[in-house]
């Protein structure tokens, strides 16, 4: 992908022929198919909005991760901390590099779309990253993710409540706004510790997000697997409601609680076949408290209908966290 005088260039479908609209993950308008010599279909800058930020404008300083489509540094922008997202086509095949191409697009439409305290903020994309690779910059935030956090084990119980409240309000944004993520876990869930006494956490990672009018899902596992709602794993092709995030929150608050991988002994064909067909959940411990086990158990009803909203999800925790049970004591 290149510019050329003010154009985005994309890759386009075998099948559409010049003159012919398509569309664009993300974008509002349909496109059509010019002829540049060859090259792919353009998109006036203008229009799409996004801002760029030049690749020599970033100061890299350190490896934060590595993931299946790209690699995350932090670093610095204008004196600023961010986090680099760099979409590595080296990593795929060159078949798979216009589904990767379009999950940066998608992302990236998505995310400058969002203003929320508990959302990731963007800054910009990147056009002429190392060896020509695509990037987004985005807000950094200091301790990571919920996951690598929750492998140290030092969070206590009103830590832990607070960080469920901060993803349960952010979810409650992006529903409003007619996002599903499809990919809530705590990976995707970025933590800043500097004040004790208001831990932030903030929803991230929109790369399989989806407007929710569009929410159809193909036979193909959209997700991650132990997160992933049965209406998901079904493998039929059908429409689904936002209540996926729902569930893959039920998923989340019990690894908080109990810092440990759901399913951890249990193969994905197992998890998946147990999920479906015999409502198989993680089992909740003892020491649950009764109300955080019932939110729990509500999020993931195989009813999608009987889930709770992210709204009456954050006043449930809200009540919790006010309980003298959320004093600093450990969860577990």
């Amino acid at each position: 992908m290149a510019t050329k005088k003010g154009y985005l260039q994309f890759d386009v479908e075998a099948d559409v022929r010049i003159g012919d609209a398509f569309s664009i993950p993300g974008y509002d308008k349909s496109v059509v198919r010019t002829d540049h010599d060859g090259d792919p279909a353009g998109i006036d800058m203008d229009q799409c909005g996004l801002p760029i930020i030049p690749y020599a404008d970033l100061v890299v300083l350190k490896l934060l991760g590595s993931g299946r489509y790209g690699i995350v540094y932090h670093g610095k922008w204008m004196g600023t901390d961010v986090a680099i997202k760099i979409f590595d086509k080296s990593r795929v095949t060159k078949d798979y590099l216009d589904r990767l191409t379009k999950t940066f697009w998608r992302e990236a439409q998505i995310l400058s779309k969002l203003c929320h305290p508990l959302v990731v903020a963007f800054y910009g994309v990147v056009l002429d990253g190392p060896e020509g690779a695509l990037a987004y910059v985005t807000e950094y935030m200091l301790d990571g993710s919920l996951s690598a956090l929750l492998e140290k084990g030092e969070l206590d119980r009103r830590t832990k409540l607070m960080l469920l409240l901060n993803v349960a309000s952010g979810m409650e944004y992006l529903h409003s706004q007619g996002v599903v993520h499809f990919d809530l876990k705590g990976p995707n869930l970025l933590v800043n510790l500097g004040d004790p006494q208001r831990p932030v956490c903030k929803v991230a990672d929109f790369g399989l997000s989806k407007i929710k009018q569009n929410a159809l899902v193909s036979g193909r596992k959209r997700g991650p697997l132990r997160q992933m709602a049965p209406e998901l794993l079904n493998g039929r092709r059908n429409k689904v409601s936002d209540k996926v995030d729902v569930y893959s929150f039920g998923i989340t608050m019990w690894e908080t609680e109990t810092e440990e991988v759901p399913y951890g002994d249990l193969s994905l064909d197992a998890i998946k076949s147990g999920v479906v067909y015999f409502n198989l959940r993680p089992a909740i411990p003892e020491y649950c408290d009764p109300e955080l086990r019932k939110l729990m158990e509500e999020c993931w009803s195989p009813d999608p209908a009987a889930r709770p909203s992210f709204t009456q999800i954050r006043e449930r925790l809200q009540a919790m966290l006010m309980a003298p049970a959320a004093r600093d004591t450990k969860l577990s």
